[in-house]
């Protein structure tokens, strides 16, 4: 097991299957994890947290206001933006070019707007921090693919724009901005997704469509995130495709 590391990390979207996850890689490096989501954080991860913030991160007056509440004294570290998802109603668009701008822009303002909003309020005390420092987003392989869910699609593609847009800037002070591209990942909001659609998820058939013969879990895309935060300083401005080869065959 690595070491403790000093400083607090930030998990957005803690209460979904791979933010879980995440804060149960972070815990067996000892580490002090901030969680923050719309929804509660339930056991036994709530127990791994030093504090968990339950934010609308779409919000920019909110977001500020809880943010700053992040414990003092320890200084933050690194931020891990898990935040966002699929939208059961774009979905299900028969005609995803004429699809509402209503539906539009709530996928968008989930998926973008958040890490935004995240960005701008945390990169004020990582600038007072030293040290090994970072953003690591999460976005998805729909960014460069045709899956039929625009605004998804869009947003994802604007996180890579973000990561590309910061780096030189974030850079100078000593912190790094990536992307973490998904492939198909086994989380619960994909399979609530497909519920809500009353569409079955078959999730052996796109295994076999993969290079790979499988798709994600969310212990290793956990494991990922926290590699691309403490383990590669030399990593920025960067969009790591995981995607068991997803995107060579779709």
């Amino acid at each position: 097991m690595a070491g403790a590391t000093n400083g607090i990390t930030l998990v957005t979207g803690a209460s979904g299957s791979i933010g879980r996850a995440t804060v149960r890689a972070l815990a067996e490096r000892r580490c002090t994890v901030v969680s923050a989501d719309r929804r509660p954080l339930l056991e036994p991860e709530a127990t791994m947290v030093r504090k968990h913030l339950e934010i609308d991160l779409g919000n920019d007056d909110s977001g500020a206001e809880a943010l700053a509440s992040l414990p003092s004294g320890e200084g933050l570290q690194h931020v891990i933006a898990i935040a966002g998802g699929g939208d059961a109603e774009e979905l299900s668009q028969a005609d995803p070019a004429t699809e509402d701008v209503r539906i539009f822009s709530r996928v968008v303002a989930n998926n973008l707007h958040t890490a935004f909003v995240t960005i701008r309020h945390v990169v004020p005390p990582l600038r007072e921090a030293s040290g090994n420092r970072s953003i690591t987003l999460v976005g998805s392989i729909n960014a460069f693919g045709g899956y039929g869910a625009p605004g998804y699609s869009a947003a994802k593609a604007g996180l890579i724009g973000l990561a590309n847009a910061l780096a030189t800037p974030l850079g100078a002070d000593g912190i790094r901005i990536n992307c973490l591209a998904l492939g198909t990942v086994d989380t619960e909001n994909l399979h609530h997704l497909a519920e809500s659609r009353g569409a079955p998820l078959d999730l052996a058939s796109i295994a076999a469509r993969a290079p790979l013969k499988r798709v994600l879990e969310p212990a290793e895309v956990a494991g990922a995130l926290v590699a691309m935060a403490f383990d590669m300083p030399g990593l920025t401005g960067a969009s790591v495709i995981l995607d068991n080869g997803q995107t060579r065959i779709r």
